[in-house]
């Protein structure tokens, strides 16, 4: 399962990529974030990243791992915890674009146990719907500064 969103950026790839890689910017993106803490800062491929979240009301606790980092364009990051019953993968990228940045944000969910179809299905849907709505609130904020 996969779903990939874009969106045009008022500002350039590196003010956009910059912001979106700062822990302190990841709850104003995300509201259901309450806490983004990466093990080494600056971030790089290899970091590792515990996320709290409050989603419909439940607090949970996320590991993910970044995978690919070239600053200023491109990072990739996979679900570490929970491990089952998929692995989701998302990969946020930043182009020039005539108009200031071309930013996509891409999921892929690979099922890897029970249930695992389903849960990647309905998880897809659900962040497909989040992802348009903090490409919004992200673009707002780089283009006003104002959430």
């Amino acid at each position: 399962m996969c779903f990939s969103e874009s969106i045009i950026i008022n500002g350039t790839p590196e003010v956009a990529f910059a912001y979106l890689a700062d822990p302190a910017t990841a709850r104003v993106i995300d509201p259901a974030v309450r806490s983004y803490e990466p093990d080494s800062l600056p971030l790089r491929a290899g970091t590792t990243n515990t996320i709290r979240v409050r989603m419909y009301g439940v607090p949970m606790t996320m590991t993910s791992r970044t995978l690919e980092w070239e600053e200023g364009r491109r990072m990739v990051l996979a679900s570490v915890k929970p491990a089952r019953p998929f692995v989701a993968t998302a990969t946020h990228l930043f182009e020039h674009h005539p108009e200031g940045t071309l930013y996509t944000w891409s999921m892929t969910m690979t099922p890897n146990g029970p249930g695992g179809r389903l849960l990647s299905r309905l998880t897809t849907v659900v962040m497909r719907r989040n992802a348009r709505r903090q490409q919004a609130r992200f673009k707002r904020v780089i283009e006003t500064g104002s959430v």
